[in-house]
């Protein structure tokens, strides 16, 4: 894999998601972009690359938005990451509703981790504020919107795939990873 095309992609997702934070909601729930260039990395890249790229991502959001504390997206990246990539041999990687599950299973278990943490925070260092605990609906309307954006954002990065150079995926009998 290229880092500068994936350096480059990061950076055009991060700021369409920055930019789009008051506008794309629908009911508080807003797409999550860089999900799906987690992905589009995890599902065509080798695996090391793969994982550092969800990884770096992560931590790039966590730095770029400020929201949530340094490392909770770049784990949850890294987590869906490994997900993603665990699945390569079973899925046909490129068929619309493997894109749809994917995005739903990665947006759900990021709205566990990031309801997780808010709660476990929030219980154990702020009592008081019992009002300020994160919404888990947001969270999940975010997962369903992220995997309804999941065919067609994921459709556009298939066809510049050839620019990050990833490798062709080595054949084991059924033409998969």
């Amino acid at each position: 894999m290229r880092f500068l095309p994936f350096f480059i992609l990061a950076y055009i997702a991060l700021g369409i998601q920055s930019g789009l934070t008051g506008y794309g909601a629908i009911y508080q729930a807003r797409p999550n972009l860089a999900l799906l260039v987690v992905i589009f990395i995890a599902v065509n890249a080798n695996r090391d690359a793969a994982l550092l790229g969800c990884f770096l991502l992560g931590l790039t959001q966590d730095l770029l938005t400020g929201q949530s504390p340094l490392g909770l997206n770049a784990v949850s990246y890294g987590l869906i990451g490994i997900l993603v990539i665990n699945t390569q041999e079973v899925v046909y990687s490129d068929h619309f509703l493997t894109h749809i599950s994917l995005g739903l299973l990665g947006g759900l278990i990021y709205a566990l981790l990031v309801y997780g943490h808010g709660w476990i925070y929030y219980s154990l260092l702020h009592s008081s504020l019992k009002s300020a605990r994160p919404s888990a609906m947001p969270l999940v309307g975010g997962a369903f919107y992220t995997a309804a954006l999941a065919p067609f954002v994921l459709a556009i990065l298939r066809r510049i795939k050839r620019v990050f150079g990833f490798r062709p995926l080595r054949s084991h009998g059924n033409g998969r990873r």
